[in-house]
């Protein structure tokens, strides 16, 4: 009798620790905070050195706190995702959107999509939901002249953006080109993207002032220039329709025929040695 006894007892007192266990809520998570969100944004190297591959910060191309207009403005974004992108080849997630821009345009390292950081620079981004969309710009969609881009590039560019494309932290103007700047698999990297950017926000002080060839042209002489390679690059566009201004050549375009693009100078990445593989 003695030995069922406590038995019974053992296995009540199981059940009630399960019951309490089961019965206690899980951990909440934190959540995301939009003024520490949008420091990051905007310090991102001196934030988070270790998952930084360059001198840029997420501001350096989404201007004025991502509201310009003209900048790829963040107004709307949150509301667009999960969406199919062609250049993964599968429905992103905007942590994953967020963290291709940290591997190609910051040359830098994936974060933990679930982890503080992430959340924190997504409130930041939801906190421009509901605001709408600007209409698209006037793409500058011309072949660029190299030579005529050096000229342009060293009357209208390197006062601000240094004469060998290093940049100037004192005028908050990004590296263009070299181990600072972004990577060739970068948006920025493409001759179109680059030169639209550059007819609708520069030069800073007189935005607007560049004629669509002047742009183009001064876009085709920075990307001649030598940048960080993205290791990975190639599997870009799995279904074979890469944007006519990609920068290189990936391995379904390439099997489909499509012409190879001219060879850029490269330079060795900084961190992640594939950053188009995350174990996040």
């Amino acid at each position: 009798m003695h030995g069922r006894t406590t038995f019974r007892v053992t296995l009540w007192v199981i059940a009630s620790l399960l019951s309490v266990a089961c019965s206690e809520p899980a951990p909440a998570r934190h959540a995301g905070d939009a003024e520490r969100g949008l420091a990051l944004l905007q310090a991102f190297r001196d934030s988070l050195p270790q998952h930084s591959g360059n001198a840029l910060r997420c501001t350096s191309c989404h201007l004025d706190k991502g509201t310009r207009a003209t900048a790829m403005s963040w107004h709307g974004t949150a509301a667009r995702y999960p969406r199919y992108r062609a250049r993964p080849g599968y429905e992103e997630t905007l942590a994953r959107r967020v963290n291709e821009c940290i591997a190609r345009s910051l040359a830098g390292r994936m974060l933990p999509e679930d982890g503080q950081e992430m959340r924190d620079m997504l409130a930041y981004i939801e906190t421009l939901r509901a605001l709408p969309r600007p209409p698209a710009v006037d793409s500058v969609r011309l072949v660029g002249v190299v030579a005529s881009g050096e000229v342009g590039y060293g009357g209208q560019c390197a006062r601000c953006h240094g004469v060998a494309g290093q940049g100037n932290p004192a005028l908050n103007a990004p590296a263009v080109w070299g181990i600072d700047s972004y990577a060739i698999g970068a948006g920025m990297a493409r001759q179109f993207t680059l030169a639209t950017f550059v007819r609708h926000n520069m030069p800073l002080d007189h935005a607007d002032t560049l004629t669509a060839q002047e742009a183009a042209d001064i876009a085709a002489f920075i990307l001649r220039q030598p940048r960080q390679d993205h290791p990975g690059k190639e599997r870009d566009w799995p279904k074979g329709d890469p944007p006519a201004d990609v920068a290189y050549a990936t391995t379904a375009a390439t099997a489909a025929g499509r012409p190879v693009p001219l060879e850029r100078p490269l330079l060795p990445r900084r961190v992640s040695p594939d950053s188009l593989t995350s174990r996040y």
